[in-house]
């Protein structure tokens, strides 16, 4: 006999909570007769989610588990009529559920809200766009088009929108990526089937299109896209794009499509401050349970530049901390002096990046190379230690050959001074973000 309970483990590692919680908390697996199981389901709208997305993987277990073979899964719902009633026709009566099931539904990662996305000066503009489009879907910023570099946010506001329409209207929200788009397309198209793609995507009350730059540039992509688009805007429909350029920059598409994206509100998120990458680190760190100080928040965002490179350091971080061990700065301190730079750019060469320090904090190359140590000579010579170190992937041993040292522990004595200076002061923030603009 095999054991759904242990199946249910392995499956609520693979979803978030509250989809789990949602969909399979109150199934329950048993056998019909040799040959055949049935999956009992909460109400028709479970089953119908559960039979759509999760069947194969509920099939694939049950093998893995030792379900004699072959046999046959039936995906039921509740039958009795007091337990419909109560229940309700599709889906749960419970609001937190039924909501939960709607972003499922929607393709919407049911972590993405407003309430966990942080807000600074570089995404305040777009973050106020998305809230009012949320708010009133249809008739205001429609289309709306976010555009910004990687790991800025964009997907995370998005999901935002569809995620607030679903919790405050009955609206239906869909998200997909562009390639999705493309893909359901191109396999309607083979499957003679392209009445089912236009009522997915043009009977919704919001669109939410990410990563258009990446949208095909055969014809008949370009002419589906552009009609699903006058459908939904004729009917005060929400269209949302995000790019990873302007739409003027999009290379190999439609003056017409262009035009639609123009229509709307185009604004751009810039890359996050010192402030706002601490702030976006505590709230990915509260979301893995993970307790960090500000002060080691900070040490992290001083040393590491891309948002999605912080993702990975705490993952990082999560895999080796052991469970009653707090994370201290030591810790975290020992973690980044393994950690790799980026790779080198033309523009973040060692030669471009000690010049850029030079001038910036007016000391000569020879001062730098040399032995002084004046504050200001110091200063800047750790200065090139560190972006050395975090802007290329120079080993410590590399960076002390560069600047002329014996020993490379002075090298890692230097970097991770000027990463507590920047955490703890806004000076020294200030003087690193000039120095790092030589590098945009």
């Amino acid at each position: 006999m095999i054991s759904w309970k242990k199946i249910l483990e392995e499956i609520q590692l693979e979803l978030a909570p509250t989809t789990f919680d949602s969909l399979f908390k109150k199934t329950e697996l048993n056998q019909k007769d040799e040959h055949t199981w049935e999956l009992h389901c909460i109400n028709e709208g479970v089953r119908f989610v559960i039979e759509r997305k999760h069947k194969m993987t509920i099939i694939e277990k049950m093998k893995k588990h030792g379900a004699s073979q072959p046999f046959v899964l039936v995906v039921t719902a509740a039958e009795n009529k007091e337990t419909a009633q109560e229940l309700g026709p599709l889906f749960p009566n419970n609001k937190e559920e039924n909501v939960a099931l709607r972003l499922h539904q929607s393709n919407l990662n049911p972590t993405s809200s407003f309430d966990n996305f942080a807000v600074s000066v570089s995404n305040q503009i777009a973050h106020a766009a998305a809230l009012a489009a949320a708010t009133e879907p249809g008739n205001v910023y429609n289309p709306l088009f976010i555009w910004g570099g990687v790991g800025v946010g964009k997907t995370h506001l998005m999901q935002a929108v569809g995620r607030k329409i679903i919790e405050s209207t009955d609206k239906r929200v869909l998200y997909c990526t562009t390639e999705e788009f493309t893909n359901f397309l191109v396999d309607s198209i083979r499957t003679k089937s392209t009445n089912l793609f236009r009522k997915k995507f043009r009977n919704v009350d919001a669109l939410l299109l990410d990563d258009i730059q990446f949208v095909s540039q055969r014809d008949f992509i370009q002419e589906e896209l552009f009609n699903t688009f006058n459908k939904l805007y004729s009917q005060k429909k929400q269209i949302m794009f995000t790019s990873d350029k302007p739409p003027r920059a999009i290379r190999n598409i439609e003056a017409r499509l262009t035009s639609r994206f123009l229509s709307g509100l185009v604004v751009d998120i810039q890359q996050p401050d010192f402030e706002l990458k601490t702030a976006i680190l505590l709230i990915k760190a509260q979301q893995k349970k993970m307790k960090l100080t500000i002060g080691a928040a900070k040490l992290i965002s001083a040393s590491i530049e891309e948002i999605r490179e912080i993702e990975g350091f705490l993952l990082k971080l999560y895999s080796i901390k052991k469970d009653d061990d707090p994370i201290t700065e030591a810790s975290i301190e020992r973690l980044i002096s393994h950690q790799g730079g980026a790779p080198t750019s033309s523009k973040t060469n060692p030669k471009n990046i000690i010049q850029a320090v030079s001038h910036e904090l007016n000391v000569t190359l020879k001062d730098i190379k040399g032995e002084s140590r004046k504050r200001d000579i110091a200063l800047a010579r750790h200065f090139c230690m560190y972006f050395l170190k975090t802007l290329s992937s120079l080993t410590y041993e590399d960076i002390a050959a560069i600047l002329g040292k014996k020993d490379h522990t002075t090298v890692m004595h230097g970097v991770q001074k000027i990463i507590k200076e920047i955490s703890h002061n806004s000076n020294m923030r200030i003087t690193a973000d000039r120095i790092r603009l030589y590098f945009s």
